[in-house]
């Protein structure tokens, strides 16, 4: 399991590397991540076929859908949504739930951080009373509420980095499996 998790690391290492330099997490990194995921659930000696390809896809699935609402109200890109599913296909549903939970407060801090870094906070905190005034309103007039592009964002995060340092805390508090 250690090969795996370092496996893991090291693909959470380029996907960081990306992310900070474009913005962006690959679709073939998350593709060759999940085919390593995959081979290596296989390949387990503890595990019967059968088993170890319904805890990848139970894994992936959950990662999938865990960071999908954050995505569907664009607070996460669509790459992260994937990177969360290779990440389960690795370590499973349990932990995969568990890393998400650290994610969102590594996140959390990422963006204090990011916000005050960058001299955004003004923008930030403009943005968010946008958001919530424009979700008040409609709410009240009875139309559907439905987010728009703001006209200035304030910083886009690389979210790879909340990503692998939730999915570091997930595996350790886990211990070895």
């Amino acid at each position: 399991m250690l090969a795996t998790y370092l496996l893991l690391a090291a693909l959470l290492i380029v996907a960081i590397a990306t992310d900070l330099r474009s913005r962006r997490i690959p679709n073939v990194l998350v593709a060759v991540g999940l085919g390593l995921g995959l081979a290596g659930r296989l390949l387990d000696p503890g595990s019967p076929a059968g088993e170890a390809l319904i805890a990848f896809f139970k894994g992936s699935g959950t990662g999938l859908l865990v960071l999908m609402p954050l995505y569907l109200m664009r607070a996460c890109g669509a790459g992260d949504v994937k990177l969360m599913a290779m990440v389960g296909g690795f370590v499973g549903p349990a932990v995969v739930l568990d890393a998400a939970l650290w994610t969102l407060v590594s996140g959390g801090v990422l963006s204090l951080v990011f916000m005050l870094g960058r001299g955004v906070a003004r923008q930030t905190l403009e943005n968010i009373r946008f958001l919530v005034t424009d979700l008040m309103v409609r709410t009240q007039s009875g139309e559907r509420a439905r987010l728009a592009p703001l006209a200035t964002t304030a910083a886009r995060l690389p979210y790879a980095v909340a990503i692998a340092a939730g999915t570091l805390i997930a595996v350790l508090h886990a211990g070895p499996a």
